[in-house]
């Protein structure tokens, strides 16, 4: 405790009641309450995250467009389709599943 007096007293002069005031204003706007420099920063990591995420979804919907109207205009494009995903066969076909 003594230090810390010390400290005071020796810079005491220096400190001015303006910077003081300057400080703990300083202080008190940008630590406490609802919006602090800390929960800025988490929210703005959120934003980007979240905005990377939309950008994903919006790439993935478009794919998954293209492929919807690729199956709706061309029946081939159906047939292979419903090969692949639903293993689905015709009569006089073998079906034979090979996995990794």
């Amino acid at each position: 405790m003594k230090n810390w007096i010390e400290i005071l007293e020796k810079y005491r002069q220096k400190l001015n009641k303006y910077w003081v005031a300057v400080f703990v204003f300083a202080f008190l706007t940008f630590f406490t309450g609802d919006s602090t420099i800390l929960k800025r920063i988490s929210y703005s990591r959120q934003i980007k995250r979240l905005e990377n995420e939309i950008k994903y979804y919006t790439q993935e919907k478009e794919k998954n467009l293209e492929k919807l109207n690729a199956i709706k205009s061309n029946r081939e494009s159906l047939e292979k389709y419903a090969r692949e995903q639903f293993l689905m066969t015709k009569p006089d076909e073998e079906l034979f599943i090979i996995s990794e």
